[in-house]
């Protein structure tokens, strides 16, 4: 071996071969930390809309609200002619004197808080979220969605069964099972309730399911906010995993 190169070689076995598993731990560690700060998660950043979509148009936004809390309800169309999924959706709550109540953009907030997680080609679907605190009643709401990413390949087939109305220590809500067609686990399964008067959503809740398996059942259980005495109820859910 020629000098220079022995003393390459030395000089890497310095610094490279006696690393111990603790040092090499923190290193990792402290890249890691590193990457995050230069490419935070939409979850660590909280929810920003870049851009505004062109193919989904909000259809309808509302709140309802009881003593326990309040409920945003926002019901899109998919105006293209591909199934989007995670489509970005903020909203703004304000009260009657025109202070915000509550907004979506939290850093930390699970993904069902912040994006649709499927919507179909030409088809409408509701969202629900159910996290804004008790307290004033709201009196608006404003809505952006953002452009959303194309499902490519199947997506996995969901039915419900069973949708009726029950009661859980004197709360009202909806309860049923859901089916899992696919061969694919659904993990974080969001299902949306609501209870309608005529036309009117007068009651909004939703339940997250940790896990339905795949060509399986599991049942749910949905708590509503608002007022659903005498009102029809009824559920949906869309995949949460591909």
């Amino acid at each position: 071996m020629k000098p220079a190169v022995a003393l390459l070689f030395a000089a890497a076995l310095a610094f490279g071969g006696c690393e111990n598993n603790q040092e090499r731990s923190a290193r990792l560690e402290r890249q890691a930390k590193q990457t995050a700060a230069r490419n935070p998660t939409p979850a660590a950043r909280g929810l920003t809309i870049d851009r505004v979509s062109s193919q989904v148009q909000v259809v309808a936004a509302q709140t309802v609200h009881d003593g326990e809390g309040a409920a945003v309800i926002v019901t899109l169309r998919n105006g293209s002619a591909h199934t989007l999924r995670d489509v970005p959706i903020a909203v703004t709550v304000k009260g009657a004197h025109g202070g915000v109540l509550y907004r979506n953009d939290a850093p930390g907030l699970e993904a069902a808080l912040t994006s649709v997680p499927v919507l179909a080609a030409g088809r409408k679907a509701t969202w629900i979220d159910d996290q804004l605190p008790p307290g004033e009643a709201p009196a608006s709401v404003s809505t952006a969605v953002g452009e959303a990413p194309q499902v490519s390949g199947a997506v996995p087939q969901l039915t419900l069964t069973g949708v009726h109305p029950n009661e859980e220590g004197g709360a009202s809500g909806i309860a049923g099972t859901v089916h899992n067609g696919s061969a694919v686990t659904q993990k974080a399964l969001v299902v949306y309730g609501l209870a309608r008067r005529g036309a009117q959503i007068v009651a909004a809740g939703r339940a997250v399911l940790s896990e339905v398996p795949a060509h399986g059942a599991a049942p749910f259980q949905v708590l509503l906010i608002g007022s659903a005495a005498g009102a029809k109820v009824e559920a949906s859910a869309a995949a949460s995993t591909f």
